[in-house]
């Protein structure tokens, strides 16, 4: 798909520092999914489109298993060493980096979601508006990534607390939203084990 150039300034963040629990022993971000590993595909997506600035945030495993993946020069590594408080530390960690820059929204997207396609993305970023402040696709009234989030809300993802994210800020202020409505399942489909 061709290339396209956005009327705001939009940034890419890839959420990769969660525990993967579920996932016993094995290191989640690295499960193979028609031959590479999940967190590959969406960095191939995340790639394929022109935010202005990368980000991808990790935990300190990343010194471990970074060879496993093949990382563009543009993509900024953050490494979140509070990963256990859960995701709201990435967050938080995401926006105090970007806020220097002054982009006017952040597009994330979640390292288990292999499923989502430049279309998909390409669809989403051409509905945002002057006026919108999260943008985000839903599939059957549930809530899919990646969610494009203004950054007139950026300090109240720096008050966020725990292992819950924007969807705190979704469930206190709902008509900030505005969905875009999939009739696939890609949107929301996310890998918890193996």
């Amino acid at each position: 798909m061709e290339r396209i150039s956005f009327e705001f300034r939009i940034f890419s963040a890839i959420l990769a520092a969660g525990q993967g629990k579920r996932f016993q022993n094995n290191v989640k971000i690295l499960h193979n999914i028609n031959g590479k590993p999940m967190l590959q595909h969406v960095i191939d997506v995340v790639k394929s489109i022109n935010f202005e600035k990368n980000f991808l945030v990790v935990n300190p495993l990343w010194n471990k298993i970074n060879p496993h993946f093949i990382i563009p020069k543009s993509f900024t590594i953050l490494i979140n060493k509070e990963y256990e408080k859960g995701i709201s530390t990435s967050l938080k960690l995401l926006i105090k980096n970007i806020i220097p820059f002054e982009p006017d929204y952040i597009a994330i997207f979640l390292a288990d979601m292999p499923y989502i396609s430049t279309d998909i993305v390409y669809n989403i970023l051409s509905k945002i508006e002057k006026e919108d402040k999260i943008i985000a696709p839903y599939y059957k009234d549930i809530k899919g990534f990646p969610t494009i989030v203004h950054k007139s809300l950026f300090q109240n993802i720096l008050n966020l607390q725990g292992d819950s994210g924007i969807k705190q800020i979704i469930y206190k202020n709902p008509n900030l939203v505005k969905k875009i409505e999939f009739k696939t399942d890609k949107v929301i489909k996310d890998i918890d084990q193996p």
